[in-house]
């Protein structure tokens, strides 16, 4: 994928990750809803996560995907915006695997990742905004 020219509005899913969070929202009951983006933890900087939910806050963005309903936090939506969404079997390893045109570094271990310039967290609430 070039990520200069892949620029989807929030998040782009790949099939194989569609599918993979199909099967595991159908194994959830109550908790039908996946929740990702960014916490900040890491040696660079923030991590990603996902969860399955039922629930949302009002700020929260939703996206409505093949009938998979994705929760993404304000806080996260500018860290995060323009990525794609990947489902990775790589020998003994599988998961989810995000594509982030934002991230300027990633770890060593590949576990976090710093932005990169032209978006910062703002100290007063802990959102991340694009510099104007």
């Amino acid at each position: 994928m070039n990520l200069k020219t892949h620029k989807p509005n929030i998040l782009n899913f790949t099939p194989k990750a569609i599918a993979h969070f199909k099967h595991k929202v159908s194994q959830q009951g109550k908790e039908n809803k996946v929740k990702l983006g960014v916490k900040k933890m890491g040696c660079n900087g923030y991590s990603y996560f996902f969860e399955f939910t039922n629930k949302s806050n009002k700020s929260d963005h939703t996206l409505m995907i093949d009938n998979i309903e994705f929760i993404i936090p304000f806080d996260s939506v500018e860290i995060i915006k323009g990525s794609q969404v990947d489902f990775m079997i790589e020998g003994l390893n599988q998961g989810i695997k995000f594509l982030n045109p934002n991230a300027s570094a990633v770890c060593g271990c590949g576990e976090s990742f710093t932005v990169r310039e032209g978006i910062e967290e703002t100290e007063d609430t802990g959102t991340a905004q694009k510099k104007s």
